[in-house]
């Protein structure tokens, strides 16, 4: 009896601080980054591309490839191959690479921690959720449906959906526009510092989770409410870091 009375206080404590943090942001949707966000899978990825580039016979070094791999699958693949000008080959190269990835992430897939929390508490108050990440829907397939988590989410937009990846805000404001708030009205969680500066040119306010790279790395964050390391981080007193 304890026990259970002990667990109904923590969680109606979890419960008031959300309240409380939500209420602080002036938000009313959220939007999530996918990679790194809500799973801890860049350094998968990394190792990917490392692999990837070797069995496609790139002569690049490893920091040459890493240096290059942020926006969509496409818009990597390009900046790598730049002699490549036929689309299906682009497309093949980068499905090859994330099959890759699948392959070897699929066993350690898992949400971040306090993900899981922070979903339930949001779909509670019926505040509408998207995820806007450049992965390929067969990626956010693979992930959202790994997790169980797709049906959270009423927007999912992808790097197949867009023109121009991250630090380009075109995959926050569709985002957006399909849950039909304003961009100003979204939070973005995101992990990168292409992916923060695309929340900033979106004018969306943002916090950083799971970090991806050094603080001085994101440049202006004006916007950003908080870094933390994971979602159980939250709720944080607004325009404060995490430790």
């Amino acid at each position: 009896m304890l026990l259970i009375l002990s667990e109904m206080n923590a969680s109606s404590l979890l419960t008031d601080k959300f309240e409380a943090f939500w209420q602080s942001t002036g938000c009313t949707a959220v939007i999530f980054d996918m990679d790194g966000t809500l799973v801890d899978n860049m350094d998968f990825h990394r190792r990917t591309w490392l692999e990837w580039a070797k069995r496609e016979g790139l002569q690049k070094s490893e920091d040459e490839i890493l240096q290059n791999v942020n926006g969509t699958i496409g818009e990597i693949v390009q900046r790598l191959f730049p002699r490549i000008e036929d689309h299906d080959e682009i497309f093949a190269l980068g499905e090859r690479k994330e099959a890759l990835y699948r392959e070897l992430y699929r066993p350690h897939l898992q949400m971040l921690p306090g993900l899981i929390a922070w979903l339930d508490w949001l779909k509670e108050q019926e505040i509408t959720l998207a995820v806007a990440t450049a992965g390929d829907r067969k990626n956010l397939a693979f992930t959202l449906d790994g997790l169980g988590i797709r049906d959270y989410f009423r927007v999912m937009v992808t790097g197949e959906d867009t023109r121009q990846g991250k630090p380009h805000p075109e995959v926050f404001l569709r985002a957006a526009e399909g849950l039909n708030i304003a961009p100003k009205s979204c939070l973005v969680f995101e992990d990168s510092p292409a992916g923060t500066e695309a929340a900033r040119r979106a004018e969306m306010p943002c916090v950083v989770v799971n970090a991806d790279a050094p603080r001085e790395k994101f440049g202006d964050t004006g916007h950003v409410l908080g870094f933390i390391e994971d979602f159980t981080a939250i709720p944080f007193a607004s325009h404060e870091s995490a430790p």
